[in-house]
């Protein structure tokens, strides 16, 4: 039973409150039954005789024991006050986020028609020295998305590893999410040397991470916009290890099919630049059906984004496809609270014989 922000331990002693009343009653009534006779030689002596402070305040003597009677039974009650505690388990989720930054994700082929309104109008140079262009590109767009991504997750570990012509682990797992995306931030097509794009090693980069892994889930979600030329181990070889290590891999093509991108240009006489644009070329083109083997083959899926809405879609998909398990067992702990009104009741009483015994004494 709880009361007042107190859980009381034994509510049926309350009952014994009930008697309260009944002995209010009783002393009342004596009280009235009493008949006390003093002989004076003269009637007019006892009218001018005056009630003192001690006939005024003779009932403080027997409210005092039934205050701490009620501190008594309040303490026999056993008041006391909880400590909630939470215990949180969770089943987690390792994910290592693999990523393409080869040259092609500087690619301006992602912007919304306002964001191509807006770059076409700024001075192109600037904005090429300043390297502002990164912020429009598919590399800029996934690091967006990603930081996104981690953000929404609460009890997972999450490692981030590159890949261009060689593979690298920018961060290992670690539930450290503000320290990944300072890594994250930093990102770009210079953090992972080679030419090229090795899919495979940056997929095999991403498994030695999960292999010691002892999460009841283990994910890698593989974001590139090219071809695999450049990897020791092909795609397909890392993708049997990834079903052989119980690792699940969604794969995610970033880049437009086909149409134009916003490009940067020089004049070959003054060395301006300028905007333009050109076509996208066949070659440029991710390996759609490599991807969907891979992920097909681990258990996940392959995705397509060709603008940045399509891509935070994609991701918010396997945010709830991977979501973490949590239990919470909840328990409260109760610390005593009895020991004050067990305490107010003996010094009531102690006052009571006190005050009964001097000031308030009675002589029959």
């Amino acid at each position: 039973m709880d009361l007042l922000g107190y859980h009381i331990q034994n509510p049926e002693a309350f009952v014994l409150l009930l008697l309260i009343p009944v002995l209010i009653a009783d002393y009342i009534y004596n009280l009235k039954k009493r008949k006390s006779t003093i002989k004076f030689p003269a009637l007019g002596i006892a009218k001018k005789a005056s009630s003192t402070y001690r006939v005024k305040f003779r009932h403080v003597v027997p409210a005092l024991r039934f205050l701490a009677l009620i501190c008594f039974i309040v303490a026999l009650a056993r008041p006391q006050k909880g400590v909630e505690v939470e215990y949180t388990s969770t089943d987690g989720v390792d994910i290592m986020l693999t990523l393409d930054v080869s040259g092609s994700m500087a690619i301006l082929d992602m912007l919304t028609n306002s964001e191509r309104m807006k770059l076409g109008v700024l001075n192109a140079e600037r904005i090429l020295k300043t390297g502002q262009f990164w912020n429009y590109s598919r590399l800029g767009y996934a690091k967006t998305v990603i930081a996104d991504f981690i953000q929404k997750r609460k009890t997972d570990r999450i490692g981030l590893s590159v890949f261009a012509g060689q593979s690298f682990t920018q961060c290992p797992l670690t539930s450290d999410y503000g320290t990944l995306l300072e890594i994250l931030s930093v990102v770009n097509d210079s953090t992972a040397s080679g030419n090229g794009t090795a899919i495979g090693d940056g997929l095999m980069s991403s498994l030695a991470r999960l292999e010691k892994s002892e999460a009841k889930s283990r994910v890698v979600i593989l974001l590139t916009d090219g071809r695999d030329n450049a990897s020791l181990v092909p795609p397909l070889q890392a993708a049997e290890v990834a079903k052989a290590l119980g690792v699940k891999v969604y794969t995610v093509g970033v880049g437009k099919r086909k149409g134009t991108v916003l490009a940067f240009q020089q004049n070959p006489w003054t060395g301006e630049i300028s905007w333009g644009e050109r076509e996208i070329q066949p070659e440029e083109g991710i390996d759609e059906d490599i991807l969907k083997k891979v992920a097909a083959k681990t258990g996940g899926r392959f995705y397509r984004a060709e603008n940045k809405e399509e891509l935070k879609n994609i991701y918010d998909e396997i945010d709830q496809l991977e979501k973490t398990e949590i239990q919470t067992v909840a328990y409260s702990r109760y610390s005593e609270k009895f020991y004050p009104w067990l305490l107010a009741g003996a010094l009531l009483i102690l006052l009571e014989l006190l005050l009964a015994n001097t000031r308030f004494v009675r002589i029959p």
